[in-house]
């Protein structure tokens, strides 16, 4: 009965079987990208199941991740799996040009998070500096005394 239910939630959709819930996905990669799988010559269902599934969660990182979110070893094993997907076929390039937008806008962004931590550290130490220099000041010059008036 398990084998069952799993194979009706799998659909076929654009030569490639799916899960049901993937389906608005791939409709999108093919709407928006139809050359994506003219070139892929695999056979088997169950290795362009695999591939498919592969490209899926690619997107799924790239599009939907928060940048913040997302860290070096996702990206780097993005790459790698963009790689494996280019290799059995697929024509991917506007995937493989959104990895290295997303890429580089994290590094711009870890490099800008850097330099704001720089200049905190800098304005933190000039507070020191400037606390010290009022503690060396004579008291005299701290109060102020107003006199009143009879």
């Amino acid at each position: 009965m398990g084998n069952q239910l799993q194979r009706q939630r799998k659909v076929t959709a654009h030569g490639f079987i799916i899960a049901s819930s993937q389906v608005k996905l791939a409709n999108w990669i093919f709407k928006t990208y139809p050359e994506t799988s003219a070139n892929v010559k695999l056979q088997d269902d169950v290795l362009r199941t695999r591939y498919i599934n592969l490209l899926f969660n690619i997107i799924k990182r790239l599009y939907h991740k928060r940048l913040s979110d997302l860290t070096e070893d996702e990206l780097s094993k993005a790459s790698q799996e963009l790689s494996d997907v280019t290799q059995a076929g697929f024509s991917v390039e506007w995937l493989a040009s959104k990895l290295e937008k997303v890429s580089l806008e994290k590094k711009t962004s870890e490099d800008r998070i850097r330099e704001l931590e720089e200049e905190v550290e800098k304005l933190k130490l000039t507070m020191s500096e400037e606390k010290a220099k009022l503690k060396k000041q004579p008291s005299w010059i701290t109060k102020t005394e107003i006199p009143t008036s009879p």
